[in-house]
């Protein structure tokens, strides 16, 4: 009788460890990422000598031509993500699928080289928050850059940055900052804007000093 019962104190005892051993060694999975829309679509890239600047697992979103350097050649700017960016992107937690910003310089046979690459230039999709994808625009005009962010829909900002192109040094530095925030006219005037801005913050080089464009980090509060 004492067996049997030291027996079954036994079976229990091994099954009771055997089920604590399985619930402490369960992984805790992260919060699953909710998708994120964007109003970047992909971009379709069919100059071979372009392509080749596109690495496996990314798509490009953006892609603005003009004279950078000012060497009267086109030159070529691209915005590529990860492919998976709308469901891995996770900037709550801190880890945000960075996009990647090439300044690719045109060559006299047509090929294009590499003059910088930056992944903290352009904001993440799902750096607007609520508010959705922040990043809209490239524009290039004779040796200067900028990259816009906007946010509109219950909040509204906009974010540009230029760079210039500095002949002496070979490259580009930042050269405006501006950021203005909006919010609803209070007017009762019916020819009112909807929109006022109750911020507008421009920054130059006697602000930031020199910042170039590898250095720039539009997700640092100085910008470097």
């Amino acid at each position: 009788m004492k067996k049997s019962i030291l027996l079954l104190i036994l079976i229990f005892n091994l099954g009771f460890a055997f089920s604590q051993q399985k619930t402490t060694g369960k992984t805790t999975k992260s919060k699953p990422v909710q998708k994120h829309d964007t109003f970047n679509e992909t971009v379709i890239i069919t100059n071979p000598k372009l392509k080749v600047f596109i690495p496996k697992g990314y798509q490009a979103i953006i892609k603005e031509t003009g004279d950078l350097n000012l060497d009267k050649i086109e030159d070529c700017i691209l915005v590529i993500r990860k492919a998976t960016e709308e469901t891995t992107s996770n900037m709550e937690e801190g880890k945000p699928d960075k996009r990647v910003v090439l300044l690719l310089l045109g060559q006299k046979d047509g090929n294009y080289k590499l003059a910088f690459k930056n992944e903290n230039a352009a904001y993440c999709i799902d750096c607007g928050g609520l508010f959705g994808d922040p990043f809209n625009a490239i524009v290039i005009k004779n040796g200067y850059f900028s990259i816009e962010h906007r946010i509109s829909g219950g909040h509204h900002w906009e974010h540009i940055t230029t760079f210039k192109f500095n002949k002496t040094k070979n490259n580009w530095y930042l050269y405006k900052d501006h950021f203005i925030n909006y919010i609803l006219n209070p007017s009762t005037d019916p020819n009112a804007e909807a929109l006022i801005a109750n911020v507008d913050k421009l920054k130059t080089v006697k602000d930031f000093g020199e910042i170039s464009f590898q250095q720039f980090n539009i997700y640092a509060d100085r910008g470097y």
